[in-house]
C-alpha cells in the first residue's frame, strides 16, 4: 500500500516535470480500472517527429499502389479506401525522443487508414490525388520491462509498478486512438516523398488551459 502512495505521489511529480502524458497514463493505470484510453495522437506525432514522419510514409506507401493501379488500369476518378498494415516491428519511442512519451507509452504500432481519389494528370506526367487519412496508434500500457526513473526523488522501476497491477492495485489497459483528418491534394511524384501534412503544430496553452 505505501508504494501506491508513491506511485500516486508520481502522477503529481510527473506532471510538474513537464510529463503530462506520462502522468496521465499513470494516472489511469492507478485508477484501478482496466477501461481503455485514447493516447491522443495528434499530440504524440507532434511532440514526436520522427514518429509522424514513419506514419506518413506508411500512407505515402499506399497512395502510390492505388495511383499505380489506377494509371495502369486507366480508371481515374473513383474514390478507393486504403488501409495500411500495422508497422510490422512496431515504432519505439526512446527518452532521447521525448521523455514525457517514453515514460507513457515507449514501444507503439502505427498505421495509416484513409480514401485516396485518383485524376488523370493534365500534363500525363504525375497523376493527381486527393487524399483522406487518419493515422492510427496502439499500444498496451504496463510494466513489464526494464525501466526506472526518478521522480521527486523516488526511483520507480518497472518491477515495483507492475507488482501494483499483480496486487490488484493498478490494471493495465489498452491504449487506441487515431489522429484528426490529414488531407491532401496534389501530384505523386516519382522521385521523393508526397508532401503529406504533418501532426497540428507547436505545443501552446497554458497550463490552465484543459485542451493543452
Amino acid at each position: 500500500m505505501l508504494f501506491a502512495k508513491v506511485a500516486a505521489a508520481a502522477v503529481v511529480a510527473a506532471d510538474a516535470k513537464g510529463w503530462t502524458h506520462a502522468s496521465r497514463h499513470l494516472q489511469h493505470y492507478l485508477e484501478n480500472t482496466g477501461a481503455g484510453l485514447d493516447p491522443k495522437v495528434d499530440e504524440l506525432l507532434r511532440d514526436v517527429p520522427d514518429a509522424d514522419t514513419v506514419a506518413n510514409q506508411l500512407a505515402d506507401s499506399e497512395i502510390r499502389r492505388k495511383a499505380a493501379d489506377a494509371v495502369a488500369a486507366d480508371s481515374y476518378d473513383n474514390p478507393e479506401q486504403f488501409q495500411a498494415q500495422w508497422l510490422p516491428q512496431g515504432f519505439y519511442i526512446g527518452p532521447d525522443l521525448s521523455e514525457d512519451w517514453y515514460y507513457a507509452m515507449g514501444g507503439i504500432q502505427i498505421c495509416a487508414t484513409g480514401v485516396v481519389t485518383v485524376h488523370k494528370s493534365a500534363s500525363g506526367v504525375d497523376p493527381i490525388v486527393t487524399v483522406e487519412y487518419k493515422i492510427w496508434v496502439h499500444d498496451r500500457y504496463n510494466w513489464d520491462g526494464k525501466k526506472s526513473v526518478e521522480i521527486g526523488g523516488v526511483t520507480i522501476t518497472d518491477e515495483r509498478m507492475g507488482a501494483l497491477h499483480t496486487a490488484g492495485l493498478a490494471r493495465e489497459y489498452d491504449m487506441d486512438g487515431s489522429s484528426g483528418v490529414r488531407q491532401y491534394s496534389g501530384p505523386v511524384p516519382k522521385a521523393g516523398s508526397i508532401d503529406l501534412p504533418g501532426a497540428p503544430g507547436g505545443r501552446g496553452g497554458q497550463r490552465s488551459d484543459p485542451t493543452r
